[in-house]
């Protein structure tokens, strides 16, 4: 701690990083200044607007001029008499002649039609609406919508009627005493070119009941005309009002949309996507992006250069804590740098000796007390003093030992039970269960003490799934043995649910930690039963009523305890609930090598007197 760091890591990484953040966003902030979208917006709104306000001009010229036009002709039909008596044919020829020079001038005209002229149809367009038979569908057209009172313009999309874009309108003329009714039709090709004409902006035009005239790109400009009628109803019946613009959300994302109002109440729409508008910003703001993402690899590039005196150590700290995570505490590193990664090394070096220390006293104090126990003890969590606990104690013996022992040399004797402990340890520990001592042959074992797995049942189940996984692993034990010629092992367990003291118990100058009281005698006397009930796993009542409904069982006869006074009900567990094979206490002693005992002539132990089994 008393090394002097001579390149600390915070001057580094100040020098570096600041020239970084200071280019990239130093040139980001310029480039994006010099671009102001509020001014592409207004330059957006002024353009719609003056497109908007120029074509309704032109729909306003363009249906005026018609309906003049008109007029003139109609009042010069009104003023051609016919004579009494001859020069009839004369007035037919000039009649002729001024509907010839009036299609020939008004070229855009499809038709005009008045109780002066009747329907007249421009040669040119004849054909086009499909001769004889498309002037009579004009004629039934016109029959069917007459102009309305009071001198008021209506306006008729006539695709359909005439079979090319067009509109028919529809006006009265003539003195107030002889109002006559008259019809026009515009071929509207040229004002539909006019309205696409834009790049980026599109114009339809609706009269005031909503009726689309003129739509150029009907599929796209109809979802326009939906987001612009909350516009159109907000001039269409105001004094002095005839155009607004909103920005506003179409179908096809967001739109300036400018709506202008004509003489007859036609409406003019004009639109441009906002994409549109900010294109050349979007593609300037990506070029930035780009360009800041190549200085910033550039940046990366030079600080990966200048930096290995940083990394390099970094990654052997990395590796180093890897080797400790898997418990090897011997670290082969060395400090690289006089800065706090070197001090921080070298920090790590002895760390790691502490660690391999504490480990080697842990692996041999865990060899002689459970590893959960070791722990607890070793970072001061095992509480000094006994608690009471909830917990499911386990005894496990070995049928004959001391015979079985005669015949073994001592080191075989030890050699035998390490390796049958060894077994039989590891399904205690798989259970999260606590190996509390060793008692010549037998095992002791509890769970709920000094950790439960989070309930008495659950704890309880953990016991039974261990006693049943120990009668599989003695299975396979036992089966080297036959194959030597060698007699089988066969163990009983016996498992008790109950209030126990926990805790260190012993002298001050040796102790271990156990549970002891009533249910720790009532679990070591279960598994004396075994015997005379040739069965290998017993549970008291009070270890089944935790987990009845997991467990398959076959009650024993009631047994009088020694110190209790009322029969004690035992179970003989034959597996867990849901598993096929065994399901029977006959299976079950077909597996472990025993018979069904005749329990009316069991010889009870008359010297203890610990039990009693009723008839």
């Amino acid at each position: 701690m008393d090394q002097k760091i001579k390149f600390p890591i915070a001057l580094k990484h100040i020098l570096l990083f600041s020239f970084l953040i200071i280019l990239v966003l130093g040139l980001t902030t310029f480039l994006v200044s010099t671009l102001v979208r509020g001014d592409d917006r207004r330059k957006a709104e002024e353009n719609n607007h003056t497109i908007n306000a120029r074509t309704a001009q032109t729909v306003q010229q363009t249906f005026t001029n018609a309906q003049k036009n008109s007029y003139i002709l109609f009042d010069a039909f009104s003023k051609i008499k016919e004579p009494a008596k001859k020069g009839g044919q004369a007035s037919q020829e000039v009649r002729a002649s001024l509907i010839a020079d009036f299609f020939r001038v008004n070229d855009d005209i499809i038709f005009v039609s008045s109780p002066d002229t009747n329907l007249k149809v421009n040669p040119s367009f004849k054909e086009k609406i499909g001769g004889a038979a498309g002037e009579k569908k004009l004629s039934d057209f016109l029959i069917a919508n007459k102009s309305a009172a009071s001198g008021k313009v209506r306006y008729f999309n006539a695709r359909e009627t005439l079979d090319i874009d067009s509109i028919i309108f529809t006006f009265q003329y003539g003195p107030l005493n002889a109002v006559k009714n008259a019809a026009v039709g515009v071929d509207t090709k040229a004002l539909a070119a006019l309205m696409s004409s834009g790049a980026n902006n599109a114009t339809i035009l609706v009269d005031q009941n909503s009726a689309v005239l003129i739509n150029p790109d009907y599929e796209s400009e109809q979802k326009t005309y939906v987001a612009a009628q909350s516009l159109i109803d907000s001039i269409k019946d105001k004094e002095g009002v005839d155009n607004t613009q909103s920005l506003a959300e179409t179908e096809d994302g967001r739109k300036f949309i400018s709506v202008h109002k004509t003489k007859d109440n036609l409406y003019v729409i004009t639109s441009v996507s906002e994409n549109s508008v900010f294109a050349v910003i979007n593609r300037t703001t990506y070029r930035i992006i780009l360009f800041s993402l190549a200085i910033l690899f550039i940046a990366i590039m030079a600080i990966r250069l200048f930096s290995k005196n940083i990394t390099n150590p970094i990654a052997d700290l990395v590796d180093a804590s890897a080797k400790i995570e898997r418990g090897e505490f011997e670290l082969d590193i060395k400090p690289r740098t006089h800065d706090e990664i070197g001090l921080l090394t070298s920090s790590f070096i002895q760390m790691g000796k502490g660690l391999a220390e504490r480990e080697k006293l842990m692996v041999s104090f865990s060899k002689f007390t459970n590893k959960t126990i070791a722990q607890k003890a070793a970072s001061g969590e095992l509480a000094l003093g006994g608690e009471n606990r909830n917990a499911t104690i386990f005894f496990s013996d070995i049928r004959s030992f001391t015979a079985m022992s005669e015949t073994m040399q001592p080191k075989e004797v030890v050699e035998f039970l390490n390796a049958y402990m060894t077994r039989m340890v590891e399904c205690v520990n798989k259970t999260n269960g606590v190996v509390d001592k060793y008692i010549g042959d037998a095992i002791m074992a509890v769970w709920g003490a000094p950790e439960s797995a989070g309930s008495p049942a659950l704890d309880a189940l953990n016991a039974v799934t261990a006693a049943l996984m120990m009668r599989v692993s003695l299975f396979h034990f036992n089966q080297p043995r036959k194959e030597r010629g060698l007699a089988p092992v066969r163990i009983g367990c016996g498992i008790n649910s109950g209030p126990v003291v926990a805790g260190q118990i012993g002298s001050n100058e040796r102790m271990e930690y156990t549970v002891i009281g009533d249910a720790v005698n009532l679990a070591s006397r279960t598994e004396a039963l075994n015997k005379p009930f040739a069965t290998d796993i017993l549970i008291t009542e009070n270890t089944y009523n935790l987990i009845k409904d997991k467990v398959i069982v076959e009650q024993m006869p009631g047994v009088h305890v020694k110190g209790k006074t009322d029969a004690i009900k035992m179970f003989a567990v034959i597996n867990l609930a849901g598993k096929e094979r065994p399901s029977t206490i006959e299976e079950v002693r077909k597996i472990i090598g025993t018979t069904a005992p005749d329990l009316a002539k069991v010889n009870t132990d008359d010297e203890e007197k610990k039990y009693k089994i009723e008839g």
